[in-house]
Order: C-alpha cells, then structure tokens, then sequence
C-alpha cells in the first residue's frame, strides 16, 4: 500500500505499517519536500504523484489520506485502476460526487472502504439495534449527541481554514463520527440548523459548534462538537438515544478502554453491557483485507448511508452561512 496525503497521512503511518495484514512500500504528497522526508525517515519509497502509483503493478492498494475537498475524483482515478482504497471521513463535502464514485466503485467491483461510518456496525450499534428489536422500544424520538477536546490551533493555509470547505469545522472534523451514528440509528435527515463560534481558536473557523437535525421519521437530535473543553475525558462520543418506549445511553466506562450502554424502561435500567472502546476513527483494516480478498464490493445500502452524512454536512455548511434552517438535499435516486 502507498500513503497518499501526509499532513493527516504521515499519522495513520504507524497504524497501517503496524498491520501485519498490509506492507507499507510508499508515501506520496504535493509537497515533494515533505514526501521525500517522511519516506527518508520511514525507509519507504517517494512517489511523485497518483499517476506513477496507479502506473505500479506492485503497488496492491492505496491510502487515500487527502482533505475530502474533491477526494471523489482522486478516488475515480484509483477506482478505474483497479485499485483498491482506504480514505477517512468526511468522505467528501459534495454528496452528488460521493454518490457517483460509490456508485462507480460497486459498478467496476473495486473495494473502498472508510473509517466512518465503517462497512459494518461497531459492536455498540449493533447492540442499540438489538435491545430496540428485543425490548420493542419502537421508534427512535429523540437524541443528544456530543464530543469534545482541547485545541489552541493557528492557521496553516489548510482546508481546515476555509468556512466554505470545513463549516461548523468541529462538525465538520470530530462530530461527523456522531452524525454517521445518528444517520445509522435513524435514518436520513431532513432539515438542520447550525450554531457555531469561535472561541479561543486562531483559525477563521469555529472551534465551537452545535447541530440541529430532524429525520425523516420525524426524530430529532443534536451534536455537540467543541475543541475548547481540556476535561481530561476528550473524544468520549457521548450518545443518549430515546426511542417510544425506552432510552438507550453510551458513556465512557469506569474501567479505562471501555464504553457503557444502558437502556432504561420504565425508569428501570432493564439492560447493561461494557464493551470495548474502540474509537470512531479506528480503521477495520482487517476487514478491509479480508473485503480485497473476496471481492467484496461497497453495498447499495452502504453507499445510501455514507451519501446521507455527506448531505448532512453539505446543508451544513449552508446552514452556518445562513443562520437558517437549511433542508438536506436528496441525492440521487432519493430525488
């Protein structure tokens, strides 16, 4: 595999050489100089651009580690290589490019895989969705989603300075894990609205923002996103969900590495499970090598779901520039 994208991509490095699934052979950026001493250091060899990685039939698989801003025709190139790839969330800022690519990887039966939200889901999802089909809570009503660290950051030329490609920027960079998780839960969204600021950050995005959402079934939730809370309990991915006839709660354990779910009916806690904390940015390399291996494609209802998180995230930024309630625009055959 070659690392495509080093100013997020030279983190994931340890991850990807420290699988025993995947052998490292390259790193690739626009700025060569970095390129060049991030391969010196990591005894890997400099590509000069995509094209002499998608020219080498040794290369197997790229990590594609670029900001999302027009990643969907970095990915088409890979894709029509026959190559498979691993990207990051947000997936891309324009869910009409999302969807085509998705649609075009399926089509040519190349694998792409994304950290969020992942091809499966976490053991925490998938446990919310047991207990409402077996507790028959019936429908979700309600959510309260929130995340936070601790940043003091300058401006560096990055997407990540730009209102129009990073809006509501701790949405947009850390809370986009809690939207895919509600979008999972709840389906589509509808609508949403948009309060941010900008507290003590350098950049001219805000470090501190909420998002309003109403589904399509009709539910309604927030994501709070903030880099300006230094608690000590940093990217805890807290989620209350209330469904007709119970509430479903995930929370950072006592036990350190471990995550509590309780779902409380009739003001009793009737269910309560600890479950590894495995972050919302890990990455399923596992499965991703497995999914290479047996051809197996992204799925339809995959693709619907990564589409709607991008769409959530387009009318957000709508909805910063705004100050309104923006409507989510249906994508493809959703139209």
């Amino acid at each position: 595999m070659v690392v495509v994208g080093l100013r997020f991509g030279r983190t994931m490095l340890q991850t990807l050489g420290g699988s025993p699934r995947i052998d490292l052979v390259g790193v690739c950026d626009l700025d060569q100089d970095l390129a060049a001493a991030v391969a010196a250091d990591q005894g890997l060899r400099h590509y000069a651009d995509l094209d002499e990685i998608l020219a080498d039939p040794d290369v197997a698989a790229v990590g594609l580690f670029t900001s999302p801003v027009g990643r969907a025709a970095l990915l088409s190139r890979i894709v029509r290589a026959g190559k498979p790839v691993v990207t990051t969330k947000p997936f891309e800022i324009d869910p009409d490019r999302a969807r085509a690519v998705l649609d075009e990887a399926r089509d040519r039966a190349v694998v792409v895989r994304l950290n969020s939200p992942s091809s499966s889901p976490t053991t925490e999802l998938a446990l919310v969705d047991q207990w409402r089909a077996q507790h028959d809570l019936g429908r979700p009503i309600g959510a309260q989603a929130a995340v936070w660290a601790s940043y003091q950051e300058a401006p560096d030329g990055s997407w990540y300075d730009d209102p129009l490609l990073c809006p509501a920027a701790p949405i947009t960079r850390l809370g986009v894990y809690l939207v895919n998780d509600l979008v999972r839960l709840m389906g589509p969204a509808k609508r949403v609205q948009v309060l941010s600021s900008r507290v003590r950050t350098g950049r001219p995005t805000a470090d501190n923002a909420q998002l309003a959402l109403t589904f399509q079934g009709g539910a309604l939730a927030t994501v709070f996103a903030s880099f300006c809370v230094d608690d000590g309990l940093a990217y805890g991915n807290e989620l209350t969900v209330h469904y007709e006839r119970g509430t479903v709660s995930r929370a950072r354990a006592e036990q350190p590495g471990m995550v509590d779910l309780i779902l409380v009916k009739q003001g009793q806690p009737v269910e309560t499970c600890s479950v590894p904390d495995i972050p919302d940015g890990g990455y399923d390399l596992a499965e991703f090598v497995s999914s290479v291996r047996s051809g197996a494609v992204i799925s339809a209802d995959e693709t619907r779901r990564i589409v709607a998180g991008v769409a959530v995230l387009e009318a957000a930024g709508r909805a910063e520039r705004s100050g309104a309630v923006e409507v989510v625009r249906p994508i493809g055959s959703e139209q």
